[in-house]
């Protein structure tokens, strides 16, 4: 009777941890996405707590992932972007854009870049 009762524990544990993990992955997991930078970002103002103020760009973006399926983006920096950069985001249906890096033409795959030419 203990086999069966601890066996059946364990299973429950495994189906918990699996879908914390699926949970997880759809909620925040990200997905690349590659934009190109044609148009400055909104400039904001804006005070801190230390009592410092800054600038944020905020960036609304089309970004294309490998097969050229559309997602719109988010991007908020604290620094002006280079204008016609390549970026490649890491998308979080949750989070928007988590983190970002520039890539050269070459490194965009050839369904997103074509979806980004379209676009001029």
């Amino acid at each position: 009777m203990k086999k069966i009762f601890w066996g059946l524990v364990a299973v429950l544990v495994i189906i918990i941890i699996g879908a914390g993990c699926v949970w997880y992955k759809v909620n925040y997991g990200t997905a690349p996405y590659y934009v190109q930078l044609t148009q400055d970002g909104k400039s904001e103002k804006i005070n801190y707590n230390n009592g410092t103020s800054g600038t944020l760009y905020r960036y609304n973006l089309t970004g294309y992932d490998k097969s050229g399926k559309s997602q719109q983006v988010k991007l908020i920096e604290s620094r002006i972007l280079k204008h016609d950069a390549y970026l490649k985001v890491a998308y979080s249906k949750k989070e928007n854009v988590i983190s970002w890096e520039e890539v050269k033409k070459l490194e965009v795959p050839v369904a997103a870049l074509k979806e980004l030419n379209s676009r001029k």
